[in-house]
């Protein structure tokens, strides 16, 4: 049983590499969504400080862009969940990795141009 599972999780792996084209960011904005959709409260509301879950999301954020199209993608997918919150709060947004004591390599902000990203 344990070497059926062993290959089936080869065979996903392999399904992955050959659905990944090189060149494109592997990041989706789901899962950029899903980092910080925790932190919607926080943004909006500009009070308090951000939810543990917010703070482990962008963490996780970090981790999932880690090439350049990635952060790129991810910028993009930030700029694009903003504006379907009109009320986040730009400087709060700004502020969020700070405010969760991580360092992250994609901005948090709605006048980024995200080709600008490295």
């Amino acid at each position: 049983m344990k070497g059926v599972v062993i290959a089936l999780v080869m065979v996903v792996v392999a399904a992955m590499l050959v659905l990944v084209k090189p060149g494109q960011a592997t990041v989706t904005c789901q899962q950029v969504v899903s980092s910080v959709a925790p932190c919607i409260p926080y943004l909006t509301s500009g009070t308090g400080s951000p939810p543990t879950a917010c703070c482990n999301g962008v963490s996780g954020l970090n981790q999932l862009a880690s090439t350049t199209k990635d952060r790129r993608a991810a910028c993009q997918c930030l700029k694009d969940t903003a504006d379907h919150y009109q009320n986040i709060k730009e400087d709060v947004a700004a502020g969020l990795p700070t405010a969760c004591k991580v360092q992250i390599n994609v901005p948090i902000s709605r006048s980024v141009n995200c080709n600008d990203v490295q």
